[in-house]
């Protein structure tokens, strides 16, 4: 028995990944753009029922041997002929444009873009396919879409066509081709238009929840050198006495020739700087995993550990990492003007293939400055799998007394190690002083139990390394951190 219980199992595998294959093999086919699947001119399916009566004109004219014969059989034999020189003709005479409201739009913002296609000529074309390359509703990326259309002679044809773009990013939008078929869907003529526009899709604006009190790190740093003391502390101005500055902190000299006290203001020593690491790699395989789900508690012998990276169905795996991405993308957001709201200098950081370096790193000061690379970062491309946030770490230099922002896109072992052994992690540090947030695409799971308990484990670990876990969800405008997970162990008057 337990041999065929193995026999069936590595049967109903070997089926499911043959399945796979088979679904892959037709995506792929199905990825092909229109004007890779046929060429510039082809037979179309009534060529075949051309040749049957080309046939059948051939016996008849042979049995019959009469002037009418011929002459039909001349016109049969001569009509595929006919049919290209006037498809040809489309060529010249249909001309198709597009017109975009807007190169850049905000993500869920209604958008319309209209297709015009004109027929200059006197004849009629009543079989047209156009191919339209246009976002899909539920994903992030465009697809190519097959409008078949008539045309009369010296007429024209509009199509509006509404979108509404899910994720934020970078789409192409467009008509590729345009495929003319003669009156009898003999020939095939390619008309090739390759009209596109890029349409940069702009995330939103989230608000994260400010803190609503002074955090213990925040006060370490504000009173770890005090104003009043001048050891090994540089001038950073001058200005007039105001009621209450200390004498020590007057400048003399400079008093004694302007007959007006002058005070010499002095670096305190403190940071108000915040580094923000946006994760944006890829963390997601983009085809759905060979090993089954087994779940706990089955009659199986040796069961697997439960995958809480498995996603709800196979389709899922395709636009994970893009879907990730656009998470990320907005919580970095929210992320970057909650700092600049509380006074704080933002360093953001991420990998991006545009930069010569590989890399981009902006020192921000306001809202304004953040404006000026809005675009920049909004329609970040996905990076590759190595390009995380503990390679960004490296390229800090002193970052004494900063404070850290992560924003990833899942959390698994590797990241919660790497997060652990970075330099602004350490087993004595205050608690909530650095932040990882966390994308919470929970409706993606397969398994949304397990995830959670993980999520939690991976909570405690961050914890006592100072780690602050947020999960950060685009429902709301909102994303609410938890409670510190070592409160609860904690003794009363800790």
């Amino acid at each position: 028995m337990p041999r065929k219980t193995a026999s069936r199992t590595r049967n109903g595998t070997g089926k499911k990944e043959k399945e796979r294959a088979e679904k892959r093999s037709k995506k792929q086919r199905s990825s092909l753009p229109a004007a890779q699947r046929w060429r510039s001119v082809s037979a179309a399916p009534g060529l075949i029922i051309w040749g049957v009566v080309w046939l059948a004109g051939l016996l008849f004219t042979q049995f019959l041997r009469s002037p009418a014969s011929n002459i039909f059989f001349g016109f049969i034999s001569f009509l595929p002929v006919a049919s290209l020189l006037y498809s040809l003709i489309a060529r010249r005479a249909l001309k198709l444009y597009m017109i975009s409201e807007a190169e850049f739009t905000e993500k869920n913002a209604d958008t319309e873009y209209h297709f015009r296609l004109i027929n200059e000529s006197i004849l009629p074309f009543p079989f047209i396919d156009a191919y339209f390359r246009l976002p899909l509703v539920n994903s992030v990326r465009t697809a190519e879409r097959c409008v078949k259309i008539s045309m009369a002679p010296l007429s024209d044809y509009e199509m509006k066509n509404p979108v509404k773009f899910r994720f934020r990013g970078t789409y192409e939008i467009g008509v590729s081709c345009l495929y003319v078929y003669d009156f009898f869907r003999m020939i095939r003529v390619r008309v090739d238009i390759d009209s596109f526009t890029t349409v940069y899709v702009l995330p939103r604006k989230l608000v994260l929840e400010d803190d609503t009190a002074q955090t213990v790190s925040d006060s370490a740093k504000q009173t770890k050198k005090s104003p009043n003391s001048y050891e090994k502390i540089e001038v950073s101005d001058i200005r007039d006495y105001r009621l209450g500055d200390p004498l020590k902190s007057i400048h003399w000299k400079l008093s004694s020739k302007t007959e007006d006290l002058i005070v010499k203001d002095y670096n305190s020593g403190t940071t108000d700087i915040t580094y923000i690491l946006a994760d944006l790699s890829v963390r997601f395989p983009t085809e759905p995993p060979e090993k089954p789900f087994v779940p706990v508690g089955s009659d199986t012998a040796s069961q697997p550990a439960p995958d809480v990276a498995e996603l709800v169905s196979d389709e899922a795996y395709e636009d994970m990492n893009e879907y990730c991405a656009d998470g990320v993308v907005e919580l970095t957001v929210a992320s970057v003007l909650k700092e600049l709201r509380s006074g704080r200098t933002v360093n953001l950081m991420w990998f991006d293939e545009r930069s010569e370096i590989g890399a981009y790193f902006f020192e921000l000061r306001s809202s304004a400055d953040f404006d000026t690379i809005f675009r920049l970062f909004a329609t970040a491309p996905v990076a590759p799998a190595e390009k995380t946030v503990a390679g960004l770490s490296k390229m800090i230099g002193d970052s004494e007394d900063a404070k850290f922002v992560f924003v990833l896109p899942t959390l698994d072992t590797p990241t919660v190690t790497s997060l652990c052994t970075m330099p602004c992690a350490s087993d004595s540090g205050s608690y909530g002083e650095n932040e990882v947030v966390v994308y919470d695409a929970q409706e993606r799971f397969a398994h949304p139990k397990e995830r959670g308990e993980y999520i939690e484990g991976c909570r405690a670990q961050l914890a006592e390394h100072g780690l602050m876990l947020i999960k950060g969800s685009l429902d709301g405008l909102t994303a609410v951190s938890e409670d510190d997970p070592r409160k609860k162990s904690r003794p009363k008057g800790e």
